[in-house]
């Protein structure tokens, strides 16, 4: 298992065990640091004691903020912000999967920038932030290497283009402790990031080798899902993924789901995506050429129909042993009205990214489908 280092847009990625070492050689000059995490997984993972020893080595005083949840609100990114005014913060260290990412990310910039963390969903820009270090706890988010954070206002979930990390983390070690539940919502997060990449509209050659690549790797080693070399695979295929998504954005699995989670914060977004995701890609396969080929990576199947891509889907769910439904979250019938408002409502920007009118009707069909 090799490890590397990889620049991307702003971002140093470094890959590999034992890659948190890095952390160092940045810390050159600092005084104060905010470690954002949520409440237990970057404890749990050892992630937070190695970036405390690093930190103190190098004479930096900090202070932890552990209250960051899934499905982030922008009153928390707004709490964090307020920390870093007060302890006069050099940067921000966060550690954890997306939720946490993101919420450090749009908190860097509301320091230097100013304002509340709603007014960046509403279409305020940013000009300056604090410098943003990511140790990455999911082979999931793609956030340590992509500009974008998604925060909940109310029952609304938006996603922004906020700002790239100055430097990553990904560490498979710290991947070891990640619920067997959470390993497979992060995973479908990370190919729904690929699927969605590879048959948007901004797609190119690039975008589709790392996004089959990826499909590849998730067939190879989800199902096993247990050793420290599968942990690796898994963030490399999440890692490629979240590079995908940052040059083709994601469309309308993702727009879907927003609606979902923004109505029950309780759902876990790959969660979400996994029970949308067989009839959504039964749609999309209908008219993107390239849902075929990342479909064939995914199952090593050949896929030639919708209805085949489908069950693909389907079939690689219970391989990996997921089973759940939109009922299990208490969703019916009588909220297709209000999910159908969000998605043609405040979502419906991410219908910009394909090559074909999604209506309303097959909207409706793809929550039949998953209650």
């Amino acid at each position: 298992m090799k490890s590397f280092r990889l620049k991307y847009e702003d971002t140093e990625l470094y890959f590999g065990c034992n890659s948190v070492k890095n952390l160092k050689k940045y810390m050159k000059g600092m005084e104060h640091a905010i470690i954002a995490t949520g409440s237990s997984s970057a404890r749990k993972s050892g992630a937070l004691e190695d970036v405390e020893n690093i930190i103190k080595e190098c004479g930096v005083k900090f202070e932890v903020f552990d209250k960051i949840r899934p499905n982030p609100t922008v009153e928390i990114a707004d709490k964090l912000a307020e920390m870093i005014l007060e302890k006069g913060s050099d940067c921000i260290i966060a550690i954890g999967g997306g939720s946490v990412i993101d919420t450090a990310k749009v908190s860097s910039i509301i320091a230097l920038s100013g304002g509340r963390a709603g007014d960046y969903l509403r279409g305020k820009r940013g000009k300056r932030y604090l410098p943003l270090f990511v140790v990455n706890l999911t082979h999931g988010t793609g956030s340590e290497v992509d500009r974008y954070a998604v925060l909940t206002e109310g029952r609304n979930k938006v996603g922004i283009s906020a700002r790239y990390p100055n430097a990553s983390f990904d560490d498979p070690r710290y991947l070891m402790s990640l619920p067997e539940r959470q390993a497979i919502y992060t995973s479908v997060d990370a190919f729904f990031h690929a699927y969605e990449a590879v048959t948007g509209k901004f797609t190119n050659p690039f975008i589709e080798t790392l996004s089959i690549e990826c499909a590849r790797l998730l067939r190879e080693n989800l199902p096993r899902n247990q050793d420290l070399e599968t942990k690796y695979n898994l963030l490399y295929a999440s890692m490629i993924a979240g590079i995908s998504l940052d040059m083709g954005p994601a469309h309308i699995v993702h727009a879907i789901e927003h609606a979902l989670s923004g109505m029950n914060h309780d759902l876990p977004h790959g969660c979400g995506l996994a029970i949308i995701g067989a009839r959504s890609i039964y749609w999309i396969h209908r008219y993107a050429k390239n849902s075929q080929r990342i479909m064939e990576a995914l199952t090593g199947k050949r896929i030639e129909s919708a209805s085949e891509a489908e069950k693909s889907f389907k079939e690689f769910l219970e391989k990996v042993g997921f089973d759940e439904r939109l009922s299990d979250y208490g969703f019916g019938r009588n909220d297709f009205k209000e999910v159908e408002n969000m998605v043609f409502g405040e979502l419906r920007y991410f219908f910009r990214r394909i090559g074909f009118n999604f209506e309303r009707e097959m909207l409706r069909d793809i929550l039949e489908n998953s209650l």
